[in-house]
């Protein structure tokens, strides 16, 4: 079983690095689109901006789980990576519940945040809101799966990225 949460952290880990570099790009792609628009045809389509905007929010979204996962997420204090064993893994416990303690009120209101977003459309696009936000909760729960795995599971995938 420990495995098994292991393996599910480093595929969903995989994707969400192709998801978050994708993201990127394609916010990239539309930046480049709208300067050649504003200043060769004098002409931007309205959509162009907010799409960007939205790709840059799940391609960041995405690149925190990442972080996360890497152990390269911001922090106030740097874990101890040396020392007495019950000290590290006092330090491990202690962020892990910082870490449901702020993410467990997001995931927990969600499904009202969602449904909100459900009955309002974003006007450069003319798609629902709730369609753009769902980042949100998927990000909290990719999160905990690697806080999950940390915890239980063995290492698997970090060692080629701890250099």
């Amino acid at each position: 079983m420990r495995r098994t949460i292991a393996l599910v952290s480093y595929g969903i880990d995989r994707f969400c690095r192709a998801a978050g570099i994708g993201f990127l790009s394609l916010m990239m792609l539309l930046v480049l689109f709208q300067v050649l628009a504003r200043y060769i045809f004098q002409a931007v389509p309205v959509w162009t901006e907010d799409a960007a905007r939205y790709c840059m929010i799940w391609g960041g979204l995405f690149g925190a789980t990442v972080a996360f996962r890497a152990d390269r997420d911001p922090r106030l204090i740097q874990p101890p990576q040396t020392g007495s064993k019950i000290r590290i893994i006092g330090y491990a416990w202690v962020r892990s519940v910082a870490v449901v303690v702020f993410l467990g009120p997001v995931l927990y209101h969600s499904s009202r945040f969602l449904d909100r977003g459900l009955h309002r459309l974003n006007e450069g696009l003319q798609i629902p809101m709730a369609w753009i936000t769902v980042i949100v909760p998927i990000a909290v729960v990719i999160i905990l799966i690697h806080l999950l795995a940390r915890l239980i599971g063995p290492d698997i995938g970090q060692s080629d990225r701890k250099s």
